[in-house]
């Protein structure tokens, strides 16, 4: 297996999301972009023709006022999400997309708070938006699954009749033209303005480190950033094919079915994915096979003999069969689930961003990574290390919040964004990340303890599912979870390992206390643990 530095993969150098739609119709022309499921049958759309349907709901939107608005993008992945993301930023506007699982009265705060002019949403969250337009008012309520469709044939006719406001407009490469809301591990969300140039930079930076191949499955929801930079656009940009997964239950399916040859992903999946392998591998009683092989495999490579997808054929399988890589990015991965898919012969690249760099900062690359690492450093962004926490400077970095000066001066510091993420870079330059500064537990007697180092150490157990150290008082405390089943024999056996994970640690960084909790930890829309 190649692990060795190699030159940067080639990328044009696009400006703005205009452009790169533009790109790929005219390099692309009649390659596959989207495939979905359309009334139980599988729709497909080249690159020309996802051009022409995003001109003809562009220029039908501009026909309604829509110009130089906020607009507000509410549903689960479809492709008619995809078509009203790029129709809306594409023409003037700035689009807020939102989380479809957003209660009500938070939805009408942020609403509130953007000034959203119209609400683009699925036919599962229209009842929830047509009773808080009750107070809003709103004007302009469009559905994806009806009216969007719609719109996209009048702005075709609109486009044959000579109408092209919408195909002439010039997008602004540095004005905001996306308002993200921060999911927030301890505080509540904030607006991160992104300019064209910054998302479009991030996708040519990230294929320059990533070679996309084959086919891709969209799963990660379209309203995180995450989603829409690596698993619509950089995918776009590479000239793949992106199937829509509609949810998480049809996964298994579509992996046999479509067969990809890449995902991306959060960690939860990745580690729920691999997980499947032995819980299958134990009901079929193979799962002493599949580790002998495992440990044949692993010695084999040690002499340059490759034959995991021989010994792992069954397994492969069930991923497609052609799966080759995996980016994971969104929240911190556990390395033994790395181990665990390349000793199967799937590769998992981990990642690092935050929202407000668009995100992706570095990412490890097909033929040349580092266990532990979240890759090497993107190509034109610029980070140092002051006091452990890693600061950021590029094209890919935010404006800062909307409406919030005060917390925008807060993380910027002579024009380097401050993430806020400790971490350290090797002499390979690939970075590291040891913790989050605000999650840092300081000590009576001054020492720091960083709760994420110390939770690795019990992430090693399999029976633990998840765990959050904290202080309360002058204790260390790691709270627990097991699942629902075994909770009494897992209870036993922690307190028998609390003992070797405390060996292992420094004096002062040692457990006083555990706690089991019976239900699983609040999480972001990125699945982090919600800190106290």
């Amino acid at each position: 297996m190649k692990n060795k530095p190699y030159t940067l993969n080639v990328a044009p150098q696009i400006n703005n999301l205009k452009d790169i739609i533009a790109y790929c119709a005219n390099t692309y022309k009649n390659k596959i972009a989207f495939q979905f499921e359309n009334k139980r049958k599988i729709e497909q759309k080249n690159y020309q023709e996802l051009l022409d349907d995003i001109n003809g709901l562009g220029t039908a939107l501009h026909n309604l006022g829509l110009h130089n608005k906020k607009i507000a993008l509410i549903g689960i992945n479809s492709y008619q999400w995809i078509l009203s993301y790029f129709a809306v930023i594409n023409g003037g506007n700035i689009i807020v997309p939102l989380d479809p699982e957003i209660i009500e009265i938070d939805l009408v705060n942020l609403i509130k708070k953007t000034n959203v002019s119209c609400i683009i949403c699925s036919k599962k969250c229209a009842e929830k938006v047509q009773k808080i337009n009750n107070h809003l008012k709103i004007k302009n309520i469009l559905v994806l699954e009806t009216d969007i469709l719609g719109l996209v044939t009048q702005g075709k006719e609109l486009i044959r009749k000579g109408i092209y406001s919408f195909i002439d407009y010039q997008v602004q490469d540095d004005v905001c033209s996306a308002i993200l809301y921060t999911s927030g591990t301890t505080s509540e969300p904030k607006g991160v303005m992104i300019s064209h140039k910054n998302i479009a930079s991030d996708v040519v930076a990230s294929i320059k480190n990533v070679y996309f191949k084959g086919t891709s499955i969209l799963v990660l929801p379209l309203h995180h950033a995450f989603a829409l930079t690596a698993s619509v656009l950089c995918v776009m940009l590479s000239g793949r094919t992106i199937l829509i997964n509609r949810n998480l239950k049809e996964l298994k399916n579509d992996l046999i079915k479509f067969k990809p040859q890449n995902l991306i992903l959060v960690p939860m999946i990745v580690e729920s994915l691999y997980k499947q392998i032995w819980i299958i591998a134990k009901k079929r009683k193979k799962d002493i096979l599949l580790n002998k092989l495992i440990i044949l495999s692993n010695l084999l490579l040690k002499f340059g003999i490759d034959l995991r997808k021989i010994f792992f054929f069954s397994v492969r399988k069930s991923f497609g069969g052609n799966l080759d890589f995996i980016i994971s990015g969104g929240a911190p991965l556990q390395n033994n689930y790395v181990e665990g898919f390349r000793a199967l012969g799937i590769q998992i690249l981990n990642g690092y961003g935050i929202t407000e760099c668009s995100p992706v900062l570095s990412v490890n690359r097909n033929y040349y990574f580092r266990d532990h690492s979240v890759g090497q450093v993107l190509d034109g962004i610029d980070i140092k290390i002051i006091d452990n926490e890693i600061l950021v400077k590029g094209d890919v970095v935010s404006s800062g919040y909307f409406q919030n000066d005060e917390q925008t001066a807060q993380v910027f510091q002579d024009g380097w964004f401050k993430t806020g993420d400790l971490g350290y870079v090797d002499e390979d330059s690939f970075l590291y990340i040891t913790g989050r500064k605000k999650n840092l537990i300081i000590l009576s007697n001054g020492k720091n303890i960083s709760p994420e180092e110390i939770e690795e150490y019990f992430y090693k157990l399999d029976y633990i599912k998840e765990v959050m150290v904290y202080q309360t008082g002058d204790q260390i405390v790691a709270e627990v979870y097991f699942g629902n089943e075994n909770i009494d024999e897992y209870s036993k056996q922690l307190k028998k390992d609390l003992n070797m994970i405390n060996s292992q640690l420094q004096t002062y960084k040692n457990i006083s206390k555990t706690i089991v909790r019976k239900i699983e930890f609040p999480k972001t829309i990125t699945k982090k643990i919600k800190r106290i």
